[in-house]
């Protein structure tokens, strides 16, 4: 059976971790720990499906988050060498995550001031599918230098992953005034 086809979490159980929680979940991934499975599940963000098609097969929810491992996929050179660039190209319609920060720094706690990881902000760009075209938020969280010592896969990154329900108000907000003009046109 595939993750996909049984229920995430449990009826009843939300999984609304902290960012420091994140990273240990991805601490514990990418040393070989053990950790809960179904809350964080493994996914290629980076590959062949589009953002809507990993949302369906995951059965994500409005309003709601769906959390994946994924590797990064570093571009290669003119000689043939991985670069530093991450390739972040999505789907087969030519999308891309577009970041919209640079990373911000993760505290241990409130008060340590000790940076444990990373978190960037993504979101899914595609001018060929304008109805799609920032449709989707995606928050890459990677941990810091001193953590990823002795790691048994250093390429994977943890990510949060759900609708822009912002650009949905913004495009039900522009269609009632443009509805709106039109009555005004009209009388």
């Amino acid at each position: 059976m595939d993750s996909h086809d049984c229920p995430l979490l449990p009826v009843g159980v939300r999984f609304k971790p902290t960012d420091p929680q994140l990273l240990q979940y991805l601490h514990w991934k990418i040393h070989g720990q053990p950790y809960f499975k179904r809350a964080v599940l493994d996914c290629d963000l980076y590959g062949e499906m589009e953002p809507w098609e990993i949302w369906l097969r995951f059965g994500g929810i409005d309003g709601e988050h769906l959390y994946f491992f994924t590797k990064l996929k570093r571009s290669t050179n003119n000689s043939g060498r991985l670069s530093a660039h991450i390739n972040r190209k999505v789907g087969l319609a030519n999308g891309t995550w577009s970041g919209e920060n640079s990373a911000s720094p993760i505290f241990a706690t409130k008060t340590d001031n000790t940076i444990i990881g990373y978190c960037k902000r993504f979101r899914y760009e595609n001018v060929q599918l304008p109805e799609r075209h920032g449709e989707w938020i995606m928050h890459e969280y990677s941990l810091h230098q001193d953590s990823i010592q002795q790691a048994v896969d250093l390429d994977y990154v943890l990510c949060r992953f759900k609708k822009n329900e912002r650009l949905k108000r913004k495009l039900q907000k522009d269609l009632e005034e443009q509805q709106h003009s039109k009555r005004r046109m009209t009388t």
